[in-house]
């Protein structure tokens, strides 16, 4: 039985990042409370009080916790998650100059209903049929995007909408109402800082392998495939040379990640 949890991992949209970017993790149920568990043990190690939000960005540690502590509870959450929870990571990205005339709350619609898609792929490979969780979308009206999704699925301006059929039900959670939303945004927020920060290389070596190892894939054919399936570019068709060669870049830069 496999579980969605959905994030935002671009809350800087116009602070000079080059790509939005929103992903999920999908999750065997019964993987939970081993990985539930070992969070607890990381976050108790660590001197975090019960009421700590354990989340990706520096600025949300506790006071009196140094980066490096912070940077290797981080590790030992992207670690968990790896080893105990067989943690699945799916994410779209999408260069902010494209979606320059869009507004924020397009963007995370827009991711949200990717990964979702996604999700009902994963889902019909494995032919289940599950569970999916936001963490509570930033967006004008969240509950009426919840209750579209189920009620009537995927939808678009120009063809009729797309029906969810393994999914049996779209919800909120927020931070601190589960260790998976530590996770996600652990998570997330360490594929978004290897995609936005290219100067750090060092860093994106250390996280990148992790992530891609737990990216779905899909083989076809005797090839393993992560495009289009945890590694989403957006749009699918981009006209004008210079956007391309910005994802390029971008795909190059990250391969580049997986080499010594």
């Amino acid at each position: 039985m496999f579980l969605m949890f959905g994030d935002e991992a671009d809350r800087e949209q116009g602070k000079g990042k080059r790509f939005f970017v929103y992903g999920a993790i999908f999750i065997d149920t019964d993987r939970i409370p081993a990985l539930h568990d070992e969070i607890e043990k990381a976050r108790q190690k660590a001197g975090f009080a019960a009421t700590d939000s354990l989340k990706f960005a520096g600025a949300t540690r506790p006071k009196d916790m140094s980066l490096n502590a912070h940077r290797d509870l981080k590790n030992k959450v992207m670690c968990a998650a790896e080893e105990v929870g067989d943690v699945k990571v799916c994410a779209q990205v999408t260069l902010h100059d494209l979606a320059r005339n869009q507004e924020h709350d397009d963007l995370v619609l827009w991711g949200a209903n990717t990964v979702l898609g996604k999700f009902n792929l994963f889902l019909r490979d494995q032919n289940q049929y599950r569970y999916v969780l936001f963490d509570k979308i930033p967006v004008e009206h969240p509950y009426r995007y919840l209750k579209e999704k189920f009620q009537v699925g995927i939808t678009f301006k120009d063809r009729p909408p797309i029906r969810l059929e393994r999914v049996l039900g779209v919800g909120h959670a927020v931070d601190g109402s589960s260790h998976l939303c530590s996770v996600a945004d652990v998570m997330l927020g360490a594929f978004r800082y290897c995609v936005n920060e290219p100067e750090n290389e060092e860093a994106g070596k250390a996280m990148f392998p992790i992530l891609m190892r737990m990216m779905w894939k899909r083989e076809r054919q005797g090839k393993v495939y992560v495009r289009e399936c945890g590694l989403v570019f957006r749009p699918k068709s981009v006209n004008q040379a210079k956007h391309q060669t910005e994802y390029n870049a971008l795909v190059e830069r990250l391969e580049g990640y997986l080499t010594d």
